[in-house]
């Protein structure tokens, strides 16, 4: 890594970030995953995957996977082939929720790779309800169990490739244009699930440039889950690896294009969305549990404020913090939670040190310590994770501010 920083004229910090750039080619499950995998992740998570998903799924009874190697555009791509045999019968969305959450227990899935996975569904089961108005909340087209696997496996992938932790860029969206035959009837390009992701995110998308289907709702639903951030120019960036994945049709478009890079800024920029309500008939257990249910479902931060109500009654403002991907699902969280009637949105953007996740090992534990820098690399703060700390300390019999020193110092000696 140190070789390839310096062959890149590289020095000081530069944040890792993933680039997709589905502005030709589209996006798709499987897509995605491929392109990941072209770029450096490891076969053996998709091969766990396969092996685990039917015990988890019901009607599944086999999944092999096969990747091969093909030319879009006369660019080297990996496709990834997906042979599943199962009885197929109709699923609703909970019978994916309730498989993920096996698939969690039986991968020891991350928070980032399920959080990822069940917002990805989010987005379809809330286009399809929109589309079809559907109570039993059916799946329709998207109840394949490949639906499942592809959003499982490409947060998973990007986890794998240290990409977690790091900010993801995306480029407007090739949808292709013209029309496609569902079992609904035949519909325009984009399809009415994907034009319903898009909306919701967000996403900026363009026709075309091709006749057909480029862009699945599964690959956008993903897209819209991944991407912190969805731009027409980046800031200056650096190419560390390429990677280029390819559907199973070939409409003569260059493959999807992932790229890890090096992203240059001596701040990081992006934009969140800041909900604000006001309650004033809210007990403080109400306000404590509404807080862990929001960070539990993504909120990057939740703030609960005194203030004085209408006619001097004790009151709180409770403002959130959340990507935009997540506004709606929150703001309809803090009604049904706190009963208030209606909640404010704002989307501001921020500037952000750049920060790294380093791991210090410590009487045979690792330690996770987040890492902030400023301008031309220099750290100006170094905090250990708290929950890392506290298991750590029960186990030593140390104080949590005693342990906290020594994996401060033995970070620091350690450059």
């Amino acid at each position: 890594m140190e070789q390839t920083k310096k062959k890149l004229g590289i020095t000081g910090l530069h944040v890792r970030a993933l680039l997709i750039d589905a502005s030709a080619s589209g996006v798709s499950g499987d897509m995605l995953s491929a392109a990941l995998l072209d770029l450096g992740a490891e076969l053996e998570m998709v091969r766990r995957l396969a092996a685990s998903l039917p015990s988890c799924l019901e009607g599944l009874t086999n999944v092999n996977v096969n990747l091969e190697k093909v030319a879009r555009a006369s660019i080297a791509a990996t496709t990834l082939k997906l042979e599943i045999v199962e009885n197929r019968k109709e699923r609703s969305i909970t019978d994916f929720y309730a498989s993920l959450d096996e698939l969690r227990r039986s991968l020891n899935l991350s928070s980032y790779v399920y959080s990822r996975a069940k917002l990805s569904l989010e987005y379809l089961e809330r286009a399809e309800r929109r589309i079809h108005g559907d109570s039993k909340k059916h799946l329709h087209e998207l109840a394949s169990a490949d639906t499942l696997f592809d959003v499982v496996l490409a947060p998973l992938l990007v986890e794998s490739l240290g990409l977690g932790e790091g900010k993801v860029f995306a480029t407007p969206v090739a949808t292709g244009r013209g029309s496609v035959k569902i079992a609904h009837g035949v519909v325009s390009i984009p399809a009415p699930a994907v034009k319903e992701i898009l909306v919701e995110r967000g996403i900026p998308f363009k026709l075309g440039p091709v006749e057909g289907e480029l862009s699945t709702p599964t690959g956008v639903a993903l897209l819209a889950a991944l991407a912190d951030e969805f731009v027409s120019e980046t800031p200056p960036l650096k190419v560390l690896r390429l990677g280029y994945g390819a559907g199973s049709m070939d409409y003569g478009t260059q493959p999807l294009s992932v790229a890890e890079v090096y992203v240059e800024e001596d701040l990081q920029r992006d934009k969140v969305v800041v909900l604000e309500t006001n309650v004033d008939d809210v007990d403080g257990e109400l306000l404590a549990y509404a807080r862990d249910l929001l960070i539990e479902r993504g909120a990057l931060d939740v703030l609960t404020i005194p203030a004085t109500g209408k006619r001097g009654r004790p009151a709180f403002l409770v403002q959130v913090l959340t990507e935009p991907g997540r506004a709606v699902e929150l703001a309809n969280l803090l009604m049904v939670e706190l009963g208030t009637l209606g909640v404010r949105f704002s989307t501001v953007e921020r500037v952000k040190l750049k920060r790294e996740v380093r791991e210090i090992e410590y009487q045979g534990e690792k330690v996770r310590v987040k890492l902030a820098y400023g301008g031309e690399g220099k750290l100006v703060r170094a905090k250990p994770e708290f929950v890392d700390l506290e298991r750590l300390a029960k186990r030593l019999g140390l104080s949590l501010r005693e342990l906290r020193e020594k994996v401060l110092k033995k970070l620091y000696s350690s450059g």
